[in-house]
């Protein structure tokens, strides 16, 4: 309750009093023109102050990285409340990405959000899309990031449908810089480290500038075990309730269970004779549990209990960029830039699921209570389920990632006119490898065991796998040798090698003046080839490895587009009896692709200022998002999904009110009971070449106040409407709503096959679910920002103290975050707004005071209360909801003589956990929006010379 009042007294602090004030977000530095300086934002190509832009625009400046603490972009602006859950260092579920970062604005994925690097593109961070890996951009080299809301392709070309995030490197280098950081946490781990050198200077009588710095970043690896609320007694999770009788019958359709273990995966082999479960536990344990709800049991000594998952990966960086200057005529000026990272995460992962492995009577590495049992039943066969950790070890990820960015041009003045003409080039080169996987026909040949009936030593079963060296295993003695592994044993690659061309020429300045001031245009035209290899290893492009650790064919292809665009800014009005003010804006961009052919982006925007003090804004823009390489080339691959129970299975078939019926419409007999509930089924993924483009529609309206100097606050509400959206989509999401549509004529019941399950004959369970890429219907989110700022003197405010304090806040509102997969079928609308992942308030305050070479901030952020599922009833959800959040984060700094900074921080102040649910303090999907680390600790120094 302490820290739930410290919190909300500092959020109400804020609005009260005639002396309330906040740093706007948009202009962070328009506060006192005399005495603070203005940042001019790019948030389109005629450059202009923040205020004046119609697109609003939010601005997370150095100081608020520095005060951060932490060592990835990306961790900076996920908490900034536009910015929706992306992949991460709390992310654990993408392996083939580990240790990558990507932004997700707007919650409408990642590969809609289009980040620049000084207001360019750059190579693609993943085989998967054309986000860009912002984990290769040190935090300690960026200047300033702008995230700009809403549609801007025709500003800045595709993949700008949910918006842009420009960050801005520090070029201004004048001597040289060694700054360092360290932290940890209030439990002793999750250390991470930060070394950072720079310098730069004028040469040649001041004709030619050179800049060049380097940064090396490290963080630790945070587990489940690491955290009580994780793992343990502190973990949950939801099971069907065995009471419920049917929906809105008052009794909860799910129960929450603690210190959840999934008992058909062991970490020592399991089996079920007559009913009765047993565990071979260097002996058989004859396994007993009042607790346990299918294959979930509440505690118990046996049972997967994620133990291996992540709450935070590790990662390693190095990182250099560099630049030169050169004014080689009046006017005219040369230039190169070069960028390059090298990132390294190293992990462990989760081991091999086997539910049902066969082994047969003969086999003699059975023990003999094992045996005894099987004839005491007439048994010939038994199946055994483990989680192989203790058995095999956990698997190993790598990922390595090398970047490289390389640039040149030349720009001047042409009268009033600016021009630029440029040339880039990216690459960016993964090997990604899973050690200690295993080869699917090498292992159950190594399982299937027989004593030899020359020697009577253990062989395996297959003589021709005798041949190829096949060593017999024994699952139950514990831990196998490399030697017992080395038959089946496998390391998995992948190497993928991202390349981009961009080639561009743009003109801007005025091309003649009105009563209201000068007409300002850019114009100009791009060229981009963006080029994709990968090469998954022989054995896992065949489908021979385990389920998970599976490839595909290779990819080898490219895409290209040439644009033309053009931006004009009319001031129509200026200190005019009708208005203050009053700009008109708009832009347009040509493309040709080479893949989908031609597009057109257009925005149209307005700023007015009827009086001092108010500014009124609009923008109107159609955005297009072309299909990426491997959305549109990706090989048909094969993949794994464990959904749990089928919602046809009779423990489930109840919840909705559909579903029923149309199981009952499938053939699926009364009764049912799923046999597949614990097993992963196969998956379909692959590109589609028939994809079309998305198109976004997107509009922004505010109001931007300013009632005395100093003072600003705005309100801007967005819309942002998909169409075409190319989406692949969730497997569960598919699975159930086939069942609990009006019928099963949809979208989803032609992606599920039934029957064919290896193993099993049973002609009803899901065998495999096509998650392939596909243009859905429509992508909705809309909301609306708020966003305050003012700092003063305290002199001018009557208070007798030195310095300055400032206040600002920037809060958003999610109205609607929705996917409606068929625009024919209303009951295909999926809606994540107000869920844990997007919950509908978000907001942080910072209170900043500066004196001399002393420096204060408090910050607050909010994270609104949310539910599990929207679209499920309290009862599905057990009656939980997401309570609400503050994280206080405190940053003290200090200069001394000799140009010496010190610094310290605490993050998370009062060690808030996160939401006691199933989901939120997980290091996985959605749950990464919370702090999982708990109260983190750091210190940072910064010398000049």
């Amino acid at each position: 309750m302490k820290k739930i009042l410290l919190s909300t007294v500092a959020m109400v602090g804020l609005f009260s009093g005639a002396h309330a004030y906040a740093q706007q977000a948009e202009d962070p530095q328009v506060q006192d023109e005399d005495q603070f300086e203005t940042i001019v934002v790019t948030g389109s190509r005629v450059a202009r102050l923040g205020f004046e832009n119609p697109t609003p625009t939010t601005v997370v400046d150095e100081e608020q990285i520095e005060r951060s603490g932490m060592n990835d972009i990306g961790d900076v602006l996920q908490q900034q409340p536009q910015i929706s859950v992306g992949l991460g260092s709390s992310n654990d579920t993408f392996q083939r990405d580990i240790g990558a970062t990507f932004i997700n604005l707007r919650g409408l994925g990642t590969n809609r959000t289009l980040v620049l690097v000084n207001g360019r593109r750059r190579v693609s961070g993943s085989r998967d899309g054309s986000q860009v890996d912002v984990s290769s951009i040190p935090a300690s080299m960026v200047k300033s990031v702008e995230v700009i809301t809403g549609g801007a392709s025709a500003v800045y070309g595709a993949d700008a449908v949910s918006g842009v995030v420009n960050i801005i490197l520090k070029d201004d280098f004048d001597g040289f810089n060694v700054s360092g950081r360290t932290g940890i946490s209030g439990e002793g781990d999750a250390a991470t480290y930060m070394l950072s050198v720079a310098g730069g200077g004028a040469f040649a009588d001041d004709r030619g500038h050179a800049r060049l710095g380097m940064s090396y970043q490290k963080s630790d690896r945070v587990g489940y075990p690491d955290r009580d609320y994780s793992y343990g007694a502190g973990a949950l999770s939801f099971v069907a309730n065995p009471a419920n009788t049917g929906p809105a019958d008052g009794i909860p359709d799910r129960i929450i269970v603690n210190s959840p273990h999934t008992i058909g995966y062991s970490y020592q082999p399991t089996f079920i004779i007559g009913g009765q479960r047993y565990i071979y536990d260097n002996g058989l344990v004859t396994y007993t549990n009042p607790n346990c709800y299918g294959s979930v049991c509440s505690g118990g000594n046996y049972g997967y209990d994620s133990r291996e998952r992540a709450l935070r990966n590790p990662r390693e960086t190095f990182s250099a960029m560099g630049g030169v200057d050169y004014e080689i005529a009046p006017s005219v000026t040369a230039y190169a830039d070069f960028e390059f990272s090298y990132a390294s995460t190293k992990t462990n992962g989760q081991s091999f699921f086997d539910a049902s492995l066969t082994l047969q009577r003969d086999n003699p590495f059975l023990p003999s209570e094992v045996t005894t049992l099987m004839d005491a039943n007439g048994m010939s066969s038994i199946k055994i389920g483990y989680e192989g950790e203790a058995i095999f070890g956990n698997k190993q990820y790598s990922n390595s990632r090398y970047t490289y960015t390389a640039s040149g041009g030349v720009r001047g003045d042409l009268g009033p006119f600016k021009w630029d003409a440029f040339y880039q080039y990216g690459r960016r080169d993964q090997t990604f490898r899973t050690g200690n996987t295993r080869i699917e026909s090498n292992f159950y040949q190594a399982v299937d065991a027989v004593l030899d009936p020359v020697s009577g030593d253990p062989v395996c079963r297959s003589t021709s796998a005798q041949a190829a060296g096949c060593t017999p295993i024994d699952l139950f003695s514990g831990a196998l040798s490399d030697a017992d592994k080395a038959y089946f044993g496998y390391t998995f690659q992948r190497s993928v090698t991202n390349e981009q061309i961009l080639a561009g020429a743009q003109l801007t300045g005025p091309i003649f003046h009105l009563p209201a001031g000068a007409v300002q245009v850019a114009v100009g035209g791009e060229y981009r080839k963006d080029k994709l290899q990968t090469l998954d290893d022989g054995l896992g492009a065949k489908g021979l490895l385990y389920r998970t650790d599976n490839g595909g064919p290779p990819v080898d292809a490219s895409t290209n587009v040439a644009e033309a665009f053009a931006e004009i800014v009319v001031p129509v009005l200026r200190n005019s009896f009708l208005a203050n003010s009053l700009d008109i804006e708009g832009a347009v961009r040509y493309s040709h692709y080479d893949t989908i052919g031609s597009t057109v982006a257009w925005k149209l925007g307005a700023d007015y200022a009827p009086i001092d003090g108010i500014r009124l804004r609009v923008t109107r823009s159609r955005s297009v998002r072309a299909p990426s390489i491997v959305e549109l080339y990706s090989p048909d691959t094969l993949g794994t999904l464990n959904i749990g129970a089928d919602p046809c299975d009779v423990s489930v078939i109840n919840l909705t009110p559909n579903r029923e019926a149309n199981c009952r419409a499938l053939g699926i007999p009364v009764g049912w009971v799923d046999p597949a509930a614990a097993l992963a089924l196969s998956t379909a993924l692959g590109g589609n070449a028939d994809l079309t483009e998305e198109t976004s529609n997107s509009w922004t309206a505010g109001v931007v106040v300013r009632p005395f100097r100093g003072l600003n606050i705005s309100v801007d509400y967005w819309s942002i409407k998909i169409d075409d959206a190319i989406q692949t989509l969730d497997g569960n999401s598919i699975v159930d709503k086939c069942v609990d549509s009006d019928s099963l004529d949809n979208a989803f019941c032609p992606l599920v096959t039934r029957g064919n399950f290896v193993g099993l004959s049973d002609p009803y369970v899901i065998s495999k679910i096509d998650l392939r890429q596909i243009n859905i219907g429509k992508l909705t989110a809309e909301g609306i920002d708020f966003a305050i700022s003012y700092r003063s003197h305290l002199e001018d405010l009557g208070i007798g103290l030195p310095g300055s304090l400032g206040i600002s806040a920037n809060v958003t509102y999610l109205a609607k975050l929705e996917e409606l997969v068929d625009r024919e079928d209303p009951g295909s609308l999926l809606i994540s707004d107000g869920e844990y992942g997007d919950p509908t308030w978000r907001g942080n305050l910072n209170i900043n005071y500066v004196s001399g070479s002393f420096s204060a901030n408090w910050q607050v952020r909010y994270i609104g209360s949310a539910q599990i599922d929207v679209q499920q009833s309290s009862e599905y959800n057990a009656g939980v909801r997401v309570d609400e959040r503050f994280y206080n984060d405190v940053f003290l700094s200090y200069g001394m003589p000799q140009d010496v900074k010190l610094s310290l921080g605490v993050n998370n102040l009062f060690d808030e956990h996160p939401p006691r649910t199933p989901y939120t303090y997980s290091g996985t999907f959605d749950g990464s929006l919370y702090d999982n680390i708990g109260r983190y600790f750091f210190v940072a120094f910064s010398k000049d010379f």
